[in-house]
């Protein structure tokens, strides 16, 4: 994961807040596969009516990108 994007979700999830994926285009969401990434626990995605497609770390992501 690009470690710019690693930086965005962990300061989300020390505020306990959903990041949007069309704000998160600058950082190439798109090279990443975020079903992997939801398959091995480490995020967690949801679609929102108005905001689209949703993510947020799960404590073991968390763990995992927080000393980036």
């Amino acid at each position: 994961m690009d470690l710019a994007l690693a930086r965005v979700l962990v300061k989300a999830k020390k505020l306990d807040k959903w990041v949007p994926v069309r704000y998160l285009k600058k950082h190439d969401i798109e090279r990443i596969n975020l079903l992997q990434l939801e398959d091995e626990g480490l995020i967690l995605t949801t679609h929102h009516e108005d905001a689209g497609i949703l993510l947020k770390l799960t404590l073991k992501g968390y763990h995992r990108f927080k000393n980036l």
